[in-house]
């Protein structure tokens, strides 16, 4: 089975559920401009449908974000499509099939911008941080809490060093790994994440078409960035491997709703 048929039969699998009957009715449009297309604008009136329960109703789940995902990825917008996926990344983030089609849609990018190595120093000393799942450090954090507290109570009815060792050992790497799970929430916070969705656009030094271009050449549709700041019309954002550079507001959109 093809991949394109494959995707088809995911997406209307993963269509989510809606309240009122005029809701239910958009759905169901979508659902058959979907079903029935069988060429790039047939799909991408059917991703419009989807994108009116988003934008003009307000429905915000996984389900949805996937399938108007897979309606943009079989239109041929490979940025519209990457934009969804990770907001639907944000309600589903261990999606399996979610995980292909976002990896199949990154490859197809124009863009493939490499993303900023850390400093060795920085890769030595955070690389536990930078490399170990957010998951696997909230196990371990809870772990170390419990050890703590039962060497505490030990050491309440023992004298033996071995106790205070393990409790100082553990209170240490409790502290350690609670700055790092804060220090990943507030960045998580702060990140602004977007992608650029016009087909392609040329990104400035400064807020507005007088400045220089950035880069020899334009920015294309499904590039990511992080959003450092909003003037006017005007993002001021990062590139994955560091480069900043100023886009029109309107060629972008950020992943957060």
């Amino acid at each position: 089975m093809s991949f394109r048929v494959t995707l088809l039969f995911i997406a209307l699998a993963a269509l989510p559920a809606v309240g009122k009957d005029y809701q239910t009715q958009t759905l169901e449009i979508a659902h058959t401009k979907f079903r029935s297309a069988t060429n790039s604008a047939g799909y991408a009136q059917a991703a419009e449908q989807y994108e009116f329960l988003v934008e003009e109703e307000g429905i915000r789940n996984g389900q949805l974000f996937y399938t108007l995902g897979n309606s943009w990825f079989m239109a041929g917008d490979v940025g519209r499509a990457i934009l969804n996926y990770r907001r639907a990344e944000t309600y589903m983030p261990n999606n399996a099939d979610l995980k292909h089609n976002l990896k199949t849609a990154l490859d197809l990018r124009t863009d493939l911008i490499p993303a900023k190595e850390p400093h060795p120093l920085a890769d030595k000393l955070l690389g536990w941080h930078l490399n170990t799942s957010t998951a696997f450090r909230w196990w371990l954090f809870a772990a170390l809490w419990l050890v703590l507290w039962g060497s505490w109570f030990w050491m309440e009815r023992s004298s033996r060093k071995e106790v205070r060792i393990t409790f100082a050992a553990t209170g240490a790497l409790s502290l350690v790994l609670l700055a790092s799970l804060i220090t990943e929430s507030v960045m998580k916070h702060r990140a602004r994440p977007g992608v650029i969705v016009a087909k392609e656009m040329v990104a400035r030094k400064g807020d507005g078409t007088m400045y220089a271009p950035a880069f020899l050449d334009p920015l294309h549709s499904g590039t990511e960035f992080q959003c450092l700041e909003e003037r006017g019309s005007w993002w001021h954002i990062r590139l994955a491997d560091g480069q900043t550079c100023w886009i029109p507001a309107n060629a972008a959109e950020s992943v957060a709703l």
